[in-house]
């Protein structure tokens, strides 16, 4: 057996306390001193504690404790925690000692090593006893205090002996924990080491481990110290504190939990604002907490999911929704919300839809941080958040908006689909200006952020964000933007997207950012940002803001001689502004009325700076500076107003000094798309905006110099054309000049040809240049010419026709001649290529290339005739021959035998032909006659998609000045049947424009261009080529056929053109009038036809169709008082007043039929947004792949269109790589879309004769009605 190890002794003989006689304090010190020495050396579980018992007694006798040394009690602590360590763990005092004994440590460390400062601090009101004092500047290191190394070595056996869990167990323990915890609070300070806070938290720590329950006042300490201290986390005793909560987290949960809990218990029901206030509070305490100690509230977040559930408490929820959000938004990168809280988390998602407004609204704000901080849950995340973007409710929409515009660059780069960029982009068509604004004002901030990385072409930015300026233009020209959208819309992107330079010396920078801009933009994209120049109709006068600038200058505050001259004009300018550009027109023509009551001859100035078209790019940013500022400082009332007139109205995206650098950009050809892109924006200044080329000149002559850069030379002659036009006396007038332009009149592209020839129009002695350029044509196809060569010599005829008519006139014997005997009337080579498919202009046969080419020059030579006295008879050969392309379905006759695409391309000329005559008020009358005009109405139906559908755009921008006869205003609506849906919302949009365009017109001039166009779509659709009358006198036995219908198909069909009319121009105070007119068919017979009974039906259909919309909106249908004068052209009276009588009381419509049109209007034509074939009889298009590659979108129309005039000109050859075209019905039965070429089965080829023979009857029969008419009532021709 081993042997026993002797336990070592405590070797102190002497008395610790003399009995009977007083010492000095010195004396008793050095005892201790030497007591604690012994006692240090001792080991635990190695010492004799029976030793210890003489000293054991001594040391708490109440003259060592409540000495007043403090050396003495410094002493006697340590000796005591020497002998708790010894004994351990055993205690050898009772209970009521032992919280003597701890009381007596805690107080010597409390008096000793609390901090003492400068001054001293008042005690804070709160739970905590901690002060402020603690945490100022200290007057004493720590390490100075005197017996600092005593307490040091108090505290660290303290912690390692883990003693002081023996508190737990003593009288009034709660009180002397609640001590150690707020004392500790107390004496923790900067200058102690890192080693002494960790036994100061081991010492915590071990109270709260051994304690069964954490006393109140623990738990409020430790509460107090986040609410006062998280703000500054780097205060010490915070820093214990949160070093404490997640060492011990698993026995908070529950003090935690009950904490909360009693204040939701308190507070949660139905509560007051001071409730509120205190949920609050404790609520932003909860976040502290889990930003420091998330795992001690493991047990408290489903208290919040609990009261997500609180049906009748809308704050609570709210309050909850809100604090769980920022909850699973705080410690970016830890641990995944949703599987740590993954019920708590599905339920927080579900708030997103709740029924309160302010609970919604809670959740949609504190996505961003969740989505920053978390990536782990973005996309669940930002599907939750896509539906907000539709809330019905318009703050939370805002909000949502605003969160996509608070996203930081790399987050909105990788984090967030593009699809919920785009899907907020939507919102900038929003009722309500505040999204409009949240939605543009984000997107155009992450375009911001972004443009330096679109700008090198990254790939994965570009994709992200580079569309952003494409939606914000689709969303400033959508139908539905009113416009208070678009000033909304316009501002942000010209202040964001495309900003102002600061500086001169930007801009190259400027116009390159547009470039860039551009480079992304779709046709349409790049359409609505030529709008937003403000070039777009400038030419034509469509630009009232320099005439209110100079009205404002002579109105003079109403003060000057005048004044009242200038009063009308300047009432005019601002009606038309504050129609055009405001939201509140009444508010905006009160705030400009006061604009030019002021009389400040310097704002004015500046104004007129900014608007004009001369003004450079520095003068326009300093104009435009100063303006707003003086608005601000002396007329602030005003400057919402007028920010928006400045900004709508300036030269703002393009200006004159946007050409140099533009130039600059041909001239380097870095990108193939930017050159095209800087060539659109020079051609629409040269096209629109003349007056910008002024100060250019020189530029313009050197670009035409540069044989190697072709786009260059092109937009080099366009734009001295455009600038000899508006400054003749500018002209270049160099015989250099002069023979470069002529050289390439004949040996350039066509596109060159057309505007070296318009300059030498334009130029001085512009009748010898053009003379001698005639004559080298002809001199140059008197010898066979083909090929490119030919079509660049007939567009040198073509605009020589148009810009120089009187030089044209004098060879235009020979030119006509050559024109028709050596293009139009020559075999064409594509012969044996059939369909109807649409190819580009250039890919077609040269030959039949130059046979569009050659209808135009017969167009423009025709057109020079305008003011002669025998125009009718001088273009009748030309009306004979546009005539016949149309009435042969592009052939010019039967022997020509022009091939499918290219009589698409024939048939498209021929009716832009018809329509460019038609602008002439003299030919309009002959091209308006009935038989012409159906077969022009026709290619609104014309079997090619591309045909009808550019043939619309052309219809759009003729009709919009009203400038035509008003029967031309019914032909949209013959698009009502076209299978592609897109040439239907053409064509609603054309016809809803029209009573826009028509506001300034009289009251009698309005009804004929809007109403009385309904009675010629009638008459119109009972000559339908597809639609088979039956004739009077066959199969009398028949009763349907009795009553003029082959079937009820073709009514069905009717009603689809009439519905789309009436949809569109229809209305509560019209309703009426449009009722009178379709009745009044039936008081009149058609000039054309002896079968009058398809007019009656369609009268009855209409009517029918009419009282049908009107009870579907609530309209009455009042008799109208007025007069209705019926075309005499198209009508003429009944022959009796007998037979009048008998057709208006005799019912055309079988009962069946007015049964099923019991339906008819009352549904609006719909147009849903993508084009698909959706009636039975339009057969689905199959896809037929070109020859030659092209884009699957149309190309811009001004790279290849006249830019001067609205030509087509190469606009017919914008064309797919994948063209929809039909299947052909002559093979499998089906029928094509209605219209000429309509229905092209085997029955329609064998009858096409028989059609031609009718015509010429249909045409006899009108002249023998010439002299019939209708009676005096009814006298005046509408037109």
């Amino acid at each position: 057996m081993a042997p026993r190890t002797s336990l070592a002794k405590l070797d102190f003989k002497e008395p610790l306390l003399q009995q009977g006689k007083r010492e000095t304090s010195d004396a008793l010190l050095k005892r201790l001193k030497t007591l604690r020495q012994k006692l240090v050396a001792l080991e635990q579980d190695m010492t004799d504690t029976k030793s210890l018992d003489p000293i054991r007694k001594p040391l708490i006798q109440q003259t060592l404790l409540h000495h007043k040394d403090r050396g003495v009690k410094a002493y006697t602590a340590c000796c005591l925690a020497d002998l708790l360590r010894l004994y351990a763990p055993d205690a050898p005092y009772s209970d009521v000692q032992l919280r003597d004994i701890f009381q007596f440590f805690l107080t010597q460390l409390q008096v000793n090593l609390r901090p003492s400062t400068s001054a001293p601090q008042a005690r804070p009101q709160a739970k905590s006893k901690t002060t402020e004092a603690s945490q100022t500047t200290l007057t004493q290191r720590i390490t100075d205090i005197p017996y600092y190394t005593d307490y040091y070595y108090l505290i660290e056996s303290l912690a390692t002996i883990k003693s002081i869990v023996l508190i737990c167990d003593v009288p009034g323990s709660d009180d002397l924990m609640d001590g150690y915890f707020n004392e500790f609070m107390e004496i923790a300070r900067p200058d102690m080491n890192k080693t002494l806070m960790r036994y100061m938290r081991d010492i915590l720590v071990a109270i709260i481990e051994e304690a069964s329950s954490l006393p109140a006042g623990v738990m409020d300490c430790i509460i107090g110290q986040f609410e006062m201290y998280a703000s500054k986390p780097e205060t010490p005793s915070f820093q214990l504190t949160v070093d404490v909560c997640n060492e011990v987290a698993d026995k908070l949960k529950r003090p935690f939990y009950a904490h909360f809990s009693e204040i939701q218990l308190a507070h949660g029901r139905d509560p007051s604002p001071n409730d509120l206030k205190i949920l609050s509070q404790s609520h932003d305490l909860l976040l502290t907490i889990n930003r420091f100690c998330p795992d001690t509230l493991l047990n408290t977040v489903p208290l919040l999911e609990e009261n997500l559930k609180a049906a009748d408490e809308i704050p609570l929820r709210q309050l909850s929704t809100r604090t769980l959000g920022h909850l699973f938004a705080q410690r970016a990168g830890a641990d995944d919300p949703a599987k740590r809280y993954p019920s708590t988390w599905r339920a927080w998602l579900l708030k997103k839809t709740d029924k309160a407004v302010q609970v919604r609204l809670s959740w949609v704000e504190t996505t961003l941080q969740i989505l920053i901080a978390h990536p782990e849950v973005r996309r669940e995340l930002e599907d939750a958040m896509v539906g907000r973007f539709e809330d019905p409710d318009e703050k939370v929409r805002v909000a949502i908006c605003k969160v996509i515009g608070s996203l930081d660059y790399e987050t909105a780069l990788h984090h967030v689909q593009a699809k919920t960029l785009q899907v907020a982009g939507g919102r900038m068509l929003d009722k309500k200006p505040a999204v409009r604004a949240e939605a543009a004002g984000a997107l155009a901030k992450l375009y911001e952020l972004a443009y330096s990385e679109i700008e090198t072409n990254n790939s994965e930015v570009v994709n992200q964000f580079a569309w952003i300026p494409q939606a914000m233009i689709a969303a400033l020209f959508k139908g539905e933007a009113t416009n208070e959208m678009r000033v909304q819309i316009s501002t942000i992107f010209k202040t964001s997207i495309i900003p102002l330079p600061q500086d001169a010396e930007q801009e190259q920078a400027w116009v390159d950012r547009l470039l860039l801009i551009s480079l992304h933009l779709d046709d349409d994209g790049m359409m609505g940002l030529k709008r937003m120049t403000n070039l777009v109709g400038y030419a034509q006068g469509n630009w009232p803001f320099s005439a209110f600038a100079g009205l404002l200058e002579s109105y003079g505050g109403g003060e000057n001689k005048q004044s009242e001259k200038s009063k009308s004009p300047l009432n005019f300018c601002i009606n038309i502004i504050a129609r055009t550009v405001y939201g509140e027109p009444e508010k905006a023509k009160k705030d400009l009325l006061s604009f030019a009551d002021i009389n400040e001859p310097r704002l004015y100035k500046l104004y007129k700076t900014c608007v004009d078209i001369t003004s450079s790019l520095s003068a326009i940013v300093k104009a435009r500076n100063e303006f707003l500022r003086r608005v601000h400082q002396s007329h602030e009332d005003l400057l919402p107003t007028l920010t928006a007139l400045v900004d709508m109205s300036a030269w703002n995206v393009l200006n004159h000094s946007s050409i140099p650098p533009l130039i600059r950009c041909l001239q380097r050809a870095e990108s193939e798309s930017i050159a095209s892109a800087a060539a659109q924006f020079l051609g629409l200044m040269a096209k629109e905006g003349p007056p910008m080329y002024k100060s250019h000149v020189q530029e313009l002559v050197a670009a035409i110099a540069d044989k190697k850069n072709g786009r260059l030379m092109e937009i080099g002659f366009q734009g001295l054309a455009a600038v000899c036009k508006v400054y003749p006396d500018l002209a270049p007038s160099d015989n250099r000049t002069i023979e470069r332009a002529t050289n390439v009149a004949q040996e350039g592209t066509p596109r060159q040809a057309k505007f070296a020839t318009r300059f030498l129009a334009r130029s001085k002695d512009a009748a010898t240049h053009c003379s001698k350029l005639i004559d080298a044509i002809l001199k140059t196809v008197a010898n066979e010419v083909d090929g490119e060569r030919q079509l660049t010599l007939l567009t040198a005829l073509s605009e020589l026709a148009r810009s120089a008519p009187k030089t044209f006139e004098r060879k235009s014997t020979e030119i006509i001649k050559y024109v028709m005997n050596e293009v139009l009337l020559k075999t064409s080579p594509s012969q044996e290529v059939d369909g109807d498919e649409w190819v580009p202009l250039e890919t077609l046969e040269p030959l039949d290339h130059a046979k569009t080419i050659a209808l135009r020059v017969c167009t423009y030579w025709s057109l020079a005739f305008a003011r002669d006295e025998d125009a009718t008879a001088l273009i009748r050969p030309i009306l004979t021959l546009l005539t016949a392309v149309l009435s042969n379905d592009g052939m010019v006759n039967e022997n020509t035998r022009e091939g499918g695409p290219a009589r698409c391309h024939m048939r498209l000329r021929a009716s832009i032909c018809f329509l460019k005559l038609a602008h002439v008020k003299t030919f309009d009358k002959i091209v308006s006659q009935q038989t012409t005009f159906e077969l022009v109405g026709g290619t609104v139906q014309d079997p090619c998609y591309m045909v009808r559908h550019l043939w619309l755009k052309k219809l759009q921008a003729a009709l919009l000045p009203q400038r035509l006869l008003p029967r031309w205003n019914l032909m949209p609506a013959l698009a009502a049947m076209d299978p592609d849906q897109d040439n239907v919302a053409l064509a609603k949009k054309i016809l809803s424009a029209i009573p826009a365009s028509c506001t300034r017109l009289s009251s009698a001039e309005r009804i004929e261009r809007i109403e009385m166009p309904f009675a010629r779509l009638l008459h119109l659709l009972t000559h339908h080529p597809d639609f088979e009358w039956h004739a009077p006198g066959e199969n009398e036995e028949d009763e349907e056929r009795k009553k003029g219908i082959t079937s009820m198909q073709n009514l069905k069909d009717i009603a689809r053109f009439i519905e789309l009319y009436l949809d569109c121009l229809a209305h509560r105070d019209n309703v009426g009038l449009l009722f009178a007119i379709a009745g009044h068919l039936k008081a009149v017979r058609d000039r054309f036809s002896d079968n009058n009974k398809p007019l009656y039906s369609l009268s009855e259909l209409a009517q029918i169709i009419i009282r049908n919309r009107a009870e579907k909106h609530g309209w009455s249908v009042p008799v109208y008082p007025g007069k209705i004068s019926m075309p005499r052209d198209i009508f003429h009276n009944a022959e009796t007043p007998e037979e009048r009588t008998k057709v208006l009381r005799t019912q055309y419509l079988s009962e069946e039929v007015r049964g099923w049109a019991r339906g008819l209007g009352k549904r609006a034509v719909t147009v849903p947004s993508v084009r698909r074939a959706t009636e039975n009889n339009s057969p689905p298009r199959k896809r037929i792949r070109s020859s030659t590659k092209s884009s699957r979108k149309k190309r811009r129309q001004s790279e290849t269109s006249d830019e001067e005039d609205s030509d087509v000109s190469s606009s017919e050859s914008e064309v797919e790589s994948e063209i929809e075209v039909e299947d052909e019905p002559e093979q499998d039965g089906e029928e094509a879309v209605l219209g000429r070429g309509g229905k092209r089965g085997a029955k329609t080829k064998a009858n096409r004769a028989v059609g031609k023979k009718a015509r010429r009857e249909k045409a006899e029969k009108k002249k023998k009605d010439e002299e019939m008419d209708v009676d005096e009532g009814e006298s005046e021709a509408s037109e």
